[in-house]
C-alpha cells in the first residue's frame, strides 16, 4: 500500500447512519424508564446502531488486537524495563498470562497478538501474528523514528489484521499495545499535534524515577522541536516521533470505520493512534469508543483535545488493551436492555406523558 492507495482507502469511510440512530433512540424512548435516564448506555448503543445500521445493534464476537513493537528511544534511559520485555510479554499474552488476557477471558473476547515491529532478542511463539515492518524504530531523539513508507506499512499491517478479524466474525474490536518506551512516543505525538507543553504530555509510564522523568520531558520536547516541521501532516508526525505499534493501531481504527465496525480505545498509546486516525479522516471519530480514563498523566489532555469522554475511570494504566473488556460489557449490557426491557405500550402507559431528561442538567 502506497500513500495514494491509503488515501483512497481512507476516503471510502462513510458517516454514521442518522436513520438508524434515530430508530435506536426512538426504541429507547419507548422503553419503560424516564426517557434518557440510562445515560451512556443509551448514547453508546445508539451510536453503535448508527455504525452497524441496525435499530438494535449486536455484539456476537469481540476481538482485542494488540500490536507489539520496540522503540529506539529507550536508548535515552527513559524506561523502567529492558527492551526484551516487549517480546517476553507478547509470548506471555498469547499464553493467557497478562492482565488483558485475564480480563478478555472474563468478557469472552479473543486476544490477537501481532508483531509489527519487535526486535528479535528471543524467539516468539508461533501464535504471535507476524506482520513485522522492521525490528524496532530509530531513536527519535537523534533521528526520525522511521520513514513515512514504514509508517504506512505499519498502518497497512493494522488494516490487514483488523480485516481478518472482521472476516472471521468480529463485530466489535478493541485496541491494545506492547512496547517498552511507547509512552514516550505517544507523548511526543501528543506534543507535536497539540503544542501543549511537553511536561503536560509526559507521564511516568510503567514507573520511572524523577531523573528519568526529567530526561523523558527533555527527549520529547527536543525530539519534536528537532524533527517536526509546521507543514508536517499526521503521517509525517507518526513517522518522525511515533512507533510501529501506534501505526498498526491507526490501521485498526481506519479498517473499523471502513467496514462499519466499532473500535474501542484502551489508554494513552491507543488514544494517540486514534488521534492520528481522526486527523486522517474526521469521520473515524464516530466509530471509536473510549474505554476508561487512564491514570497516565497525559490521558485527560489527549482525550480532552479529541473531545472524547470515557464512560468510567478505574485508576488503571496498564495498557495492553486492558480497558477494552469493560466497554465490551457496557455495550452488551446496553443492548440487553434494548432487547429485554418492557415497552410503555405493553404497560399501558402513554409515552407522550414522558419528559425527555436526556439533556437536562442536575439542579446543583
Amino acid at each position: 500500500m502506497n500513500r495514494s492507495e491509503l488515501n483512497e482507502y481512507i476516503q471510502g469511510i462513510e458517516e454514521l447512519s442518522e436513520e438508524y440512530m434515530d430508530l435506536a433512540r426512538d426504541h429507547w424512548d419507548h422503553l419503560t424508564h424516564p426517557v434518557g435516564s440510562l445515560g451512556d448506555l443509551e448514547s453508546l448503543s445508539i451510536r453503535l446502531a448508527g455504525i452497524q445500521q441496525r435499530k438494535i445493534p449486536q455484539v456476537t464476537k469481540k476481538s482485542i488486537l494488540v500490536f507489539c513493537a520496540d522503540n529506539g528511544v529507550v536508548e535515552e534511559n527513559i524506561a523502567s524495563s529492558p527492551q526484551n520485555f516487549t517480546q517476553l510479554l507478547a509470548n506471555s499474552m498469547v499464553g493467557g498470562g497478562t492482565g488483558v488476557s485475564a480480563l478478555a477471558d472474563y468478557a469472552k473476547a479473543e486476544v490477537v497478538v501481532v508483531d509489527v515491529g519487535m526486535r528479535e532478542d528471543i524467539p516468539l511463539v508461533d501464535e504471535v501474528v507476524k506482520k513485522k515492518v522492521r525490528p524496532g524504530t530509530e531513536n527519535f531523539y537523534l533521528r526520525p523514528a522511521m520513514t513515512v513508507e514504514d509508517a504506512i506499512a505499519g498502518i497497512q499491517a493494522g488494516i490487514e489484521v483488523a480485516e481478518e478479524a472482521i472476516k472471521n466474525g468480529a463485530d466489535l474490536l478493541g485496541t491494545g499495545e506492547l512496547g517498552i518506551g511507547n509512552t514516550t512516543t505517544s507523548s511526543a505525538i501528543l506534543h507535536a499535534f497539540t503544542g501543549f507543553p511537553a511536561k503536560d504530555c509526559v507521564g511516568y509510564g510503567a514507573g520511572i524515577d524523577e531523573e528519568q522523568y526529567a530526561k523523558k520531558v527533555k527527549v520529547v520536547a527536543e525530539g519534536v522541536k528537532k524533527h517536526i516541521q509546521p507543514e508536517d501532516g499526521p503521517l509525517e508526525i507518526l513517522a518522525k516521533v511515533g512507533g510501529l505499534d501506534i501505526a498498526g493501531l491507526v490501521g485498526v481504527y481506519l479498517a473499523g470505520a471502513k467496514h462499519r465496525v466499532g473500535v474501542v480505545i484502551d489508554g494513552l498509546i491507543a488514544s494517540c493512534a486514534a488521534m492520528i486516525a481522526v486527523k486522517l479522516n474526521e469521520r473515524v471519530k464516530g466509530y471509536i469508543f473510549a474505554s476508561h480514563l487512564s491514570r497516565e498523566k497525559a490521558a485527560p489532555v489527549l482525550l480532552g483535545a479529541m473531545g472524547i469522554r470515557p464512560p468510567v475511570s478505574l485508576g488503571m494504566r496498564l495498557g495492553e488493551g486492558s480497558g477494552c473488556p469493560f466497554t465490551f460489557l457496557i455495550l452488551e449490557a446496553a443492548i440487553h436492555c434494548m432487547e429485554t426491557m418492557a415497552s410503555y405500550d405493553s404497560q399501558g402507559i402513554d409515552v407522550k406523558l414522558q419528559v425527555d431528561i436526556r439533556h437536562m442538567d442536575d439542579p446543583q
